[in-house]
């Protein structure tokens, strides 16, 4: 065990166990050519081969969404290599985990993160942070669902998504609901409707990584309003589509008179620094995503989504500074073993 000459500890060796598809991220070819300079063994992880062979670790760091929305739908390949992860992290509980299992399961379903969200919501100097109102639909039956939509107090229009917010194919395919007659559109339960928030068609993604946040600025959907929704037909779309930072569609282009008043009301850093200290340790993770909008008309601020380990684009420093709060981590974890190994002197 030595330091380089920033002081910081090399000769650890980390486990990286994300899909292929994040790891060709630019940003994450910087995280992993940063490693290698500050001393961290970066290793990738290969879930075909057995754990053990691969390790020893001193920390891992995983997203496994994908595995874990297969294994929800009934994959026995994905339930079996879950719980291959699972029993390698319970017989090595030495090994620090970004993040834990259990801790991911919170965000992965968005029922379960929007309650959460809820425990969370912050009133301060007349302005709110909240989520919307929303409520699980568990099957397809449209007098039902009219009921639970009333009892819930969810309001036209609405935004339906899939109750899994990551690994699945769908979880970004979205459908816009803007009368009763539309909810019969629905084609797969279970879901969520949530209550759609007019916001200029502007996205704040916070991403959140260790002891840092960053703030990026995303295009998103355009102002709709009651007046103009009776007669409308439901719009389905892809999230990702809409909110690619080069996203040219349609959704996102805001009507005329929308365009002439549009709110230069931005996002409350200080707000946003008090979310994620309420959040961080309810969702007891490390790597999330908070998607949030600023309610046109009233500044309110609203949280629309929480994802487990975002792709974090935008903000280019993340790279530089969770290669130090992984140092950190490993460091605080040395001084930890040194201190139970080291012999009790008697005076």
């Amino acid at each position: 065990m030595f330091r380089n000459s920033n002081g910081l500890l090399k000769g650890k060796r980390v486990g990286f166990l994300v899909s292929r598809r994040k790891m060709r991220k630019s940003i994450f070819d910087t995280f992993m050519q940063l490693c290698g300079k500050t001393g961290i063994d970066l290793v990738e992880v290969d879930l075909d081969r057995p754990l053990e062979e691969q390790g020893p670790f001193d920390l891992i760091i995983q997203k496994i969404t994908d595995y874990m929305a297969a294994a929800t739908e009934g994959d026995k390949e994905a339930i079996k290599t879950i719980k291959k992860v699972e029993m390698y992290i319970k017989d090595h509980p030495e090994i620090i985990i970004i993040d834990p299992m259990e801790s991911i399961h919170k965000v992965f379903d968005r029922t379960t993160s929007y309650q959460i969200m809820k425990e969370c919501e912050i009133l301060e100097e007349g302005v709110r942070v909240f989520v919307p109102n929303f409520v699980q639909f568990d099957e397809l039956d449209y007098k039902q669902n009219l009921m639970r939509i009333e009892k819930a107090g969810v309001l036209f229009p609405m935004i339906c998504k899939t109750v899994i917010g990551h690994g699945s194919g769908f979880c970004h395919e979205m459908a816009l609901i803007f009368n009763k007659e539309g909810l019969q559109d629905l084609t797969q339960a279970p879901c969520v409707v949530q209550q759609f928030v007019n916001h200029d068609a502007v996205l704040f993604k916070v991403f959140v990584a260790g002891d840092k946040h960053y703030i990026v600025e995303r295009p998103s959907i355009k102002n709709f309003y009651k007046t103009t929704t009776k007669e409308m037909k439901t719009i389905f779309f892809s999230s990702h589509d809409v909110s690619k930072p080069d996203s040219g569609s349609y959704l996102s282009e805001l009507d005329n008179d929308d365009s002439d008043s549009k709110s230069c009301i931005g996002l409350d850093e200080n707000l946003v620094l008090k979310l994620v200290r309420k959040l961080q340790p309810k969702l007891n993770l490390t790597m999330f995503g908070i998607d949030i909008v600023v309610e046109k008309g009233t500044g309110h601020h609203v949280v629309i989504d929480i994802n487990y380990f975002p792709g974090y684009e935008g903000a280019p420093s993340f790279s530089v500074d969770f290669v130090k709060y992984v140092h950190d981590l490993l460091d605080e974890s040395h001084t930890k073993e040194r201190k139970v190994t080291s012999p009790i002197v008697l005076s």
